[in-house]
C-alpha cells in the first residue's frame, strides 16, 4: 500500500497525490541544496563539476570593468594578474525591503502550513500522511525564510527563484485540481477558508517570483553612471532598442554584459543615443 492507497504515483484525479507532489518535490529540492554545499572531503565527483559548469561565470562583469579600465590606461595585462582589483569599486548594498519581503512572506507561509499540519493532525489523527504533507511544505519555506536573512543578495538568488517556481507548479496543482474536480466530476468545493488559502498561496508566489526576476543580475562599478545604461524594450510586437553603440557594455536594466550577432548594447561612450527596430548592423 502507498501513501495514498492504492493510487498510481501519477493519478493526479487523487487530491492526496496532488499532495504528495506539492509537498515532495520542494522537500527534496531543498535537502539537493542542503547536501550539495556540505564540504565533502576529498576531491569531488566530476559529475558535480559538468553539471555545475554550465551555470558558472566566464567572465565576470567587475572584471570586464576591470579589463577595461586596464585597456583604457594603455596598460597590458599579464596572465597572473588579479584584473578585479583594478580600480574597480563596486557598491556593496542589499535593498532592505527585498530581505523583507523574502523574510515576510516565507514565514507567513511557513507558520500557515505548520497550522495546516496541526489542524490536520487535531481532526484525523490517523491520517499521518496527510499531516506530514503541509510540515515537509513548511520546511521547504523555513529554507526560503532564513536563507535571504542571513545570505543577502543584491543579485537574483537562483536557489530561491527554483524554489518558488517548484511551490508554484505545487500550488497551480492543487487549485487547478480542485477546480477541475468541482467543474468536471462534479465534486463539491472544499470550505472557503481551504480555497482562500490556496489562493492566497498563489498570490504570495507569485509576489516572490515578481521581486526576484526584477533584480539585476550584476551589479555595475561606481564608475558607471546609471543614466547611462541602455534600455531594451517591447513595441509593436518587435524588439526595440533605445541604445548607445559602444565596445564592453551593459545591456539594460539587468547591467548584463550581451552580445547579439554583431551588436553589442550597453553602455557608450558617446552621447548620441537612438531608437530603431533590431537587426544587423551593415
Amino acid at each position: 500500500m502507498g501513501l495514498c492507497g492504492e493510487s498510481g504515483a501519477f493519478e493526479f484525479s487523487n487530491a492526496c497525490i496532488r499532495g504528495s507532489w506539492s509537498a515532495l518535490l520542494p522537500a527534496a529540492f531543498v535537502f539537493t541544496l542542503c547536501l550539495f554545499s556540505l564540504p565533502f572531503p576529498g576531491p569531488k565527483p566530476k559529475i558535480f563539476s559538468t553539471i555545475k559548469a554550465p551555470f558558472e561565470t566566464y567572465l565576470p562583469l567587475h572584471e570586464a570593468e576591470a579589463l577595461d579600465v586596464i585597456a583604457a590606461a594603455g596598460d597590458k595585462v599579464t596572465g597572473d594578474e588579479d584584473v578585479s582589483a583594478a580600480g574597480v569599486e563596486v557598491p556593496d548594498l542589499v535593498p532592505l525591503w527585498r530581505t523583507l519581503v523574502f523574510g515576510f512572506l516565507g514565514l507567513s507561509e511557513t507558520l500557515c502550513w505548520l497550522g495546516d499540519a496541526s489542524f490536520r493532525f487535531i481532526n484525523d489523527p490517523t491520517d499521518v500522511w496527510g499531516g506530514l504533507r503541509p510540515i515537509l511544505v513548511a520546511i521547504s519555506w523555513l529554507y526560503a525564510t532564513i536563507r535571504p536573512i542571513i545570505w543577502p543578495t543584491a543579485t537574483p538568488p537562483y536557489d530561491l527563484f527554483s524554489i518558488y517556481v517548484v511551490h508554484l507548479i505545487g500550488g497551480i496543482l492543487q487549485f487547478g485540481g480542485i477546480l477541475f474536480d468541482h467543474n468536471v466530476v462534479g465534486v463539491p468545493l472544499p470550505p472557503t477558508v481551504v480555497v482562500m488559502g490556496l489562493v492566497a498561496n498563489l498570490v504570495v508566489i507569485v509576489v516572490l517570483l515578481a521581486a526576484v526576476v526584477t533584480m539585476p543580475l550584476a551589479i555595475p562599478s561606481k564608475r558607471v553612471k546609471k543614466e547611462d545604461i541602455v534600455s531594451l524594450f517591447l513595441f509593436g510586437g518587435s524588439l526595440m532598442i533605445k541604445f548607445h553603440i559602444g565596445s564592453i557594455r551593459f545591456s539594460g536594466r539587468l547591467y548584463n554584459t550581451v552580445g547579439m550577432d554583431n551588436l553589442q548594447l550597453g553602455l557608450s561612450p558617446r552621447p548620441t543615443c537612438e531608437s530603431f527596430s533590431f537587426g544587423k548592423l551593415p
